[in-house]
């Protein structure tokens, strides 16, 4: 008699766990969509540091937004832009970086004239990008997806959209949540391993974990009533702390980050022990800042949704810093004049073993400047709000060149396509980490794993 009453609780448990996956299964994934309620975010007297970031940032969306409407042709019922359906970056990042930039300008009060239209037009502008690229998801029949660095992708053209979201129409919204739930899903596979360099090859992994945390953050943010929420948010903690570890942090037993230390948490390492990153097969400055243009979408989604910062967001942050400002290079061995990267009293950056982008990667570096500004990672440290002033200014400069607000010239940085529109995103992420910090909006972090 007891085996059968446990075989019929069994038996009920069943039902109710395959009805609770079938109710989930019969929810629309839009419908477990937050829209972030913009209303909560009181308007403040804006601070000298935001009202540089917009000149900035309407110089670049003048660009972006001409760019957009030139560059493609719309569907025909006009409520698209015709995209390249490849899984390739330029074609499907480029348009995503133009998203999230006009997305971001709109929302933070940029006037849109000074962009070169309405509010409407460049509203349809965003809408039509967003749309373009994701209903060429796999997730929705189209090619591009489970890339190396689709993951970036879909966190920008997602954040692009739910910023807008009650203007998207639900086919829009759905197309977007699918795509974004497979790529946050591809990590919690039972196949799916963190990568780490361990000081083996050219190239850390320091950029790809910061930016596989991206989908996940921003599912989080978004559909904080996903099934699968407990799951992304492990594995995101994990690629957080390893993203920018060093190799003695595998022996650290305190802090305690979202439950556990760092000896718990990490399997290898992506940094030298000195706060180098190593990319490229050379000492790479560029990819130590990565840190400000990934990982710092953290503060903004999760602000925006009014939700917790996870603790292991940040970690290593005030180390690479201060490897930036304060490690010195002596030429030789290093290349001429030596010093340290950061360069007292300048904009430009010095670079040990050379580059292979640009020395004109002020944007990237200028978003370094405001996260560390903005967070207070420079105490008792060489103060980032003088460089971030400086770069800012000299940004400033370079658009100033063009009638259409693009920053570069030829010859200045021709390696990379769409690197007006990656300015444009880096940018646009230092203004709203500002705006946020200027209406006391940032959330504080905890252990969002209890």
């Amino acid at each position: 008699m007891k085996k059968t009453f446990n075989l019929f609780i069994l038996l009920i448990a069943a039902i109710l766990v395959c009805h609770v996956s079938y109710s989930q299964e019969l929810v629309a994934p839009q419908e477990l969509v937050v829209p972030i309620d913009w209303g909560n975010f009181k308007t403040e007297k804006p601070s000298q540091e935001f009202l540089l970031s917009s000149k900035l940032i309407a110089n670049a969306g003048r660009y972006s937004y001409k760019w957009a409407n030139d560059y493609y042709k719309s569907s025909e019922t006009n409520d698209r832009f015709i995209i390249e359906n490849v899984n390739k970056e330029h074609p499907i990042r480029t348009p995503s970086s133009a998203a999230l930039g006009l997305s971001v300008a709109i929302k933070t009060g940029i006037e849109p004239q000074l962009m070169g239209g309405s509010y409407d037009e460049i509203e349809k502008t965003i809408i039509k990008l967003v749309k373009g690229v994701v209903i060429n998801h796999k997730a929705n029949g189209g090619k591009w997806g489970e890339h190396w660095q689709s993951t970036l992708w879909i966190a920008q053209v997602g954040r692009a959209g739910w910023m807008l979201w009650d203007k998207l129409d639900e086919n829009t919204q759905e197309m977007l949540c699918k795509a974004l739930i497979y790529e946050a899903n591809r990590h919690i596979r039972p196949t799916y391993k963190i990568a780490y360099w361990n000081g083996k090859g050219g190239n850390s992994r320091a950029e790809e974990n910061s930016w596989d945390s991206l989908p996940l953050q921003l599912a989080i943010a978004m559909m904080p009533q996903h099934p699968n929420v407990k799951k992304w948010k492990e594995v995101c903690s994990k690629l957080l702390i390893s993203a920018y570890s060093v190799k003695s942090d595998m022996n650290k037993t305190k802090p305690k980050l979202d439950g556990k230390s760092p000896k718990d948490w990490l399997d290898g390492y992506n940094v030298r022990e000195d706060g180098i990153v190593i990319n490229h097969n050379i000492i790479h400055n560029d990819y130590m800042v990565s840190i400000a243009h990934l990982q710092m979408s953290g503060f903004l989604v999760f602000s925006l949704a009014q939700q917790p910062v996870p603790q292991t967001l940040d970690y290593n942050f005030g180390y690479i810093y201060k490897t930036l400002v304060c490690k010195e290079f002596k030429a030789p061995p290093y290349k001429k004049p030596g010093g340290t990267m950061y360069i007292s009293g300048s904009p430009e950056q010095y670079y040990p073993e050379g580059t292979d982008w640009s020395k004109y990667r002020y944007a990237c570096y200028y978003g370094m400047d405001a996260l560390v500004d903005v967070l207070k990672y420079d105490k008792k440290l060489p103060k980032a709000a003088e460089w971030r002033k400086l770069r800012g200014e000299r940004i400033l400069e370079l658009q100033s060149r063009h009638e259409d607000g693009r920053m570069y010239e030829k010859g200045e940085y021709d390696n990379y396509g769409g690197v007006e529109q990656m300015v444009f995103w880096m940018m646009t992420d230092a203004h709203l980490l500002q705006w946020l910090a200027d209406r006391d909006a940032l959330s504080k972090k905890s252990n969002w794993l209890n």
